[in-house]
């Protein structure tokens, strides 16, 4: 069973040039089990530093560079753990200039990285994203959607794939995606390379849309 935690950087409307999409995904329990390690080890280092009792969740955005350093480091130290992520330049997509709704164009960025993990991995997939209010107005969900495409686009033949919401202050895992994404999107939107260079040796996949149009493109970095 691959074991898949998906988060995200930015935002589909005005703010900002560019949205993430950061999958870390794991091929077996150990490798799980050590992210969330790593995670709660941070959890209870940054509550240590700032005099609290407790984090509750880590978030990349509230991160000091030693400590951004520090968890990527010990991430990415063991080759148990595959980085995908998708950027996306906001200012050249049609989907977002056509006044698609921003559920209509999440659900369709979500379906191009979940696309890009399953074609990787000859296995069953349980596939967790953050918690969203996303709907798609043909079906009933975000994961109902990723779930039809995922059948109509791959041969799963005797594969298994569950996707489900969970929130990220219970799963340590999703607060690793979300560390992820936040990198990805400082090394697009800050040009914050150095913490882009940490993590390159665990990606497998890195995506840029619309790829014929990007604008700053850093796929020859990784």
């Amino acid at each position: 069973m691959i074991h898949v935690c998906i988060d995200e950087s930015g935002n589909l409307g005005r703010g900002g040039k560019y949205f993430v999409l950061a999958a870390v995904v794991f091929d077996t329990d150990s490798g799980k089990k050590r992210a969330s390690r790593v995670i709660k080890k941070a959890q209870k280092r940054i509550a240590d530093e700032a005099n609290q009792a407790i984090i509750e969740e880590l978030k990349s955005s509230k991160m000091s560079f030693p400590q951004r350093q520090t968890i990527l480091q010990k991430l990415v130290s063991k080759a148990d753990i595959d980085l995908f992520y998708l950027a996306i330049d906001k200012t050249k997509s049609r989907l977002l200039s056509n006044g698609m709704p921003k559920n209509l164009a999440y659900n369709y960025f979500a379906g191009l990285l979940v696309e890009k993990i399953i074609s990787k991995y000859n296995d069953s997939f349980d596939i967790v994203f953050d918690q969203r209010t996303t709907a798609v107005k043909s079906m009933n969900s975000l994961t109902d959607y990723l779930r039809i495409k995922a059948f109509t686009k791959i041969n799963l033949d005797k594969r298994t794939i569950e996707i489900v919401q969970r929130d990220s202050k219970t799963m340590r895992n999703l607060q690793t995606a979300d560390l992820i994404a936040g990198t990805v999107y400082r090394a697009y939107n800050n040009q914050q390379l150095h913490f882009l260079n940490l993590i390159k040796a665990r990606i497998v996949s890195a995506d840029e849309f619309p790829r014929n149009s990007f604008d700053g493109s850093l796929i020859s970095n990784i």
